[in-house]
């Protein structure tokens, strides 16, 4: 039995400890953010945080590392085959988690987050086929730029408070992977810039 309270001290530290962290980075960048802080936001010992995590960035780490694996769970609902792009059904499922935890995603994904972090997160939700034809440099611009085009859309939504239902964001984030954006966008020529 007590291992069994221990054991729920411990995960309700670390929520606290993860909740306080997530809480500050809705206003500062995880640099500013000392240990200081995250303990006196959520009421708990220095002593303590580090019997946990090494600094800010290990339970940072942490809680990414948690979100992953979350976010394989809600991928567990059908077999994953790398060679094919996520699912309208998973992908629905992981922005329903994201709705539920708006605050989480919206400090993951802000510019308040390290890259590294949200690139890790993305690249657990967004597969890509593969670039057939095209070099290796060429792959990985192209797997940047729909990744960094993804963050956006999220960031969007969680900033504008989520009005589409996750179903529908769904629809649009695999709409924009499929088709890309090349009917809607253009570059625009020298001289047309100076007309306007």
């Amino acid at each position: 039995m007590k291992n069994e309270r221990t054991d729920r001290r411990v995960r309700l530290t670390i929520q606290l400890l993860q909740n306080s962290l997530i809480e500050c980075m809705l206003k500062k960048h995880i640099s500013k953010i000392s240990v200081k802080l995250i303990c006196e936001k959520a009421d708990i010992n220095r002593s303590t945080f580090y019997s946990h995590f090494q600094d800010q960035y290990d339970l940072l780490e942490y809680i990414c590392n948690e979100v992953i694996r979350n976010i394989k769970k809600h991928m567990d609902i059908e077999p994953f085959d790398e060679k094919k792009p996520i699912s309208y059904q998973s992908l629905t499922c992981i922005l329903d988690y994201a709705q539920k935890n708006a605050d989480l995603f919206t400090a993951l994904l802000s510019e308040n987050c390290n890259l590294d972090i949200q690139k890790k997160i993305m690249k657990e939700v967004i597969t890509y086929q593969p670039f057939d034809g095209y070099d290796l440099r060429t792959k990985e611009y192209y797997s940047a730029f729909g990744l960094a085009g993804c963050v956006s859309m999220l960031q969007i939504w969680l900033k504008d408070g989520m009005p589409e239902p996750p179903a529908k964001m769904a629809e649009i984030i695999l709409q924009a992977i499929d088709k890309g954006i090349t009917a809607q966008t253009h570059i625009k020529k020298a001289g047309a810039a100076a007309k306007m």
